[in-house]
């Protein structure tokens, strides 16, 4: 990647000290010069990460081309798997990245009075990122946040159902198993009870130990 195309990815301002990557950035320190270039990394660049970066980027600045893009790119998630690796753990992370980037969408849409527009919108690639959650470590405390603050219980049943093919892995999921089970107590409380009573597990079964350094199990 050249010099110019990582500034365009990845620059801060140097007033911006709130963000913690370019993905977090305030609509007015995005110049229209800089997100029209990163719209045209997006559809001309010939360098298929790029493309993904600037897909990923537009996202969560609220474009819904970027949007778009990132679900075309799920249509063959093998093809993106990789380009974010877990900084401790080491497995493929890019799930969550793009988890983030759209949930960073549905609160700049929010923020222009388009929620319920972004709830439409965002749906299929949540869900699509959700079923690949069941199979792969990557974490999704973001999305969890997300449908328990939006209370969206569109999602409840695909998390009974994430929570299903996970339970019995813990040595894969970690904290994820917990994360579900303490979400899904607060909307259907009676499939948790169950699903843990055929399994013969009680709720502190998959309790994270706790760390001095994080407070959670790392």
């Amino acid at each position: 990647m050249d010099r110019k195309t990582n500034e365009l990815l990845n620059s801060i301002p140097e007033h911006a000290d709130y963000a913690a990557d370019a993905g977090d950035l305030d609509p007015e320190d995005i110049p229209q010069e800089r997100m029209d270039a990163v719209m045209d990394l997006l559809h001309h660049a010939d360098n298929d990460v790029v493309r993904f970066l600037a897909a990923k980027l537009l996202t969560s600045w609220g474009v819904h081309d970027g949007l778009m893009a990132l679900e075309k790119n799920m249509e063959r998630p093998e093809a993106v798997e990789g380009i974010y690796t877990h900084r401790l753990h080491g497995y493929d992370d890019t799930y969550r990245q793009i988890l983030m980037a759209v949930i960073m969408y549905f609160a700049n849409m929010a923020d222009r009075g388009e929620k319920e527009v972004a709830r439409a919108q965002v749906y299929s690639l949540l869900s699509k990122i959700i079923a690949l959650a069941g199979s792969k470590p990557f974490d999704i405390a973001d999305f969890l946040a997300f449908v328990k603050r939006e209370k969206y219980v569109e999602y409840i049943r695909l998390l009974e159902q994430h929570l299903v093919s996970i339970i019995d892995h813990p040595e894969v999921h970690r904290w994820k198993i917990y994360d579900a089970i303490e979400l899904l107590m607060n909307f259907e409380p009676e499939f948790v009870v169950s699903l843990l009573k055929e399994k013969n597990k009680t709720i502190d079964d998959f309790r994270p130990a706790v760390t001095p350094v994080n407070g959670r199990q790392s």
